[in-house]
């Protein structure tokens, strides 16, 4: 699945699944191996059913009767960190990464629910946190957080729930041994204070012993390579708005040079915390990626 085959359709929920689904099909390890018991939903009494589990109260309150399910908790439990700042809404008129980015965490949600692990979402932009879920790994959870995505996926702009954004307030609800993905561009301004607090908070995962993924995520064509066509182009910063009109061909090769050292930068001190670090291209599968956090995942139970 690719996301310019997919970034026109507005039901995240479908996507996501069949994204799940593409990458995972016949690979389910059994989820019922965990160390506590979590209530998950009601489903209708059918005649002849032990009556151990039947909700009492509601059957008081509607004269209904209901079962209660329960599921297993596994040990895992997973952060997904998105990025939703303005540079990952490049191409301004596709938001390609926003997508690549929201669809990605939704497949990775989707086969964790399915494996019964709990999961939280915060969606963050350069100074503000746009949204966050509560931790959790039932099947309301899952629609519920998806639901929450979709008016990002298409498009549109939300109001922040907490001004003055810093990435220490992301820790909230982080545990010992807890999996985090950031799934991000990872653009800063040059030693600013912003790019600090994001490596300390990436410090403070690595104390507490956290499996940390770090999804990049770019339009490599465009974005590493410069590749624009041949004539002048005005470029325009998403974050500042500062602008410059340019032949791209004159300076692809400098730019080129400057950002795989960005990046190798990145990866190196990815490296020396212990965080894994995965390179996604937008013109790619989105499988690719999903693979990867599967890899992961199973290596952690």
């Amino acid at each position: 699945m690719k996301i310019e085959d997919v970034m026109s359709y507005s039901n995240l929920s479908f996507l996501a699944e069949k994204a799940m689904e593409g990458f995972v099909t016949g690979i389910h390890h059994s989820p019922l191996h965990g160390f506590s018991v979590e209530f998950a939903e009601h489903r209708p009494y059918n005649q002849g059913e032990n009556i151990k589990n039947l909700d009492w109260k509601l059957l008081a309150k509607t004269e209904k009767k209901y079962i209660k399910q329960y599921i297993e908790e596994t040990n895992l439990r997973c952060h997904f960190w998105i990025d939703g700042s303005e540079s990952m809404r490049f191409p301004e008129k596709t938001e390609q990464k926003l997508k690549f980015a929201l669809l990605a965490a939704s497949g990775m949600a989707s086969f964790l629910h399915k494996q019964r692990d709990a999961f939280r979402f915060n969606v963050y932009s350069e100074n503000k946190l746009i949204w966050e879920s509560d931790l959790k790994s039932t099947r309301a959870h899952l629609h519920f957080c998806i639901e929450q995505l979709k008016p990002l996926w298409n498009g549109v702009k939300t109001d922040a729930i907490q001004p003055e954004f810093e990435f220490s307030s992301l820790l909230k609800g982080v545990k010992r041994r807890n999996m985090v993905v950031v799934l991000s561009d990872f653009l800063f301004l040059p030693d600013s204070k912003q790019e600090s607090e994001f490596w300390d908070t990436l410090s403070y995962l690595h104390y507490l012993k956290c499996e940390v993924l770090l999804l990049h995520i770019t339009d490599h064509k465009q974005e590493r390579f410069l590749e624009f066509g041949d004539q002048p182009i005005k470029f325009v910063d998403l974050e500042t708005q500062l602008n410059v009109k340019l032949h791209p061909s004159e300076y692809a090769s400098i730019f080129k040079e400057t950002e795989l050292k960005r990046i190798a930068t990145l990866k190196d001190k990815a490296n020396s915390l212990g965080i894994r670090y995965y390179d996604c291209d937008v013109s790619e599968d989105l499988e690719s990626a999903l693979q990867y956090f599967y890899v992961e995942r199973q290596r952690l139970t």
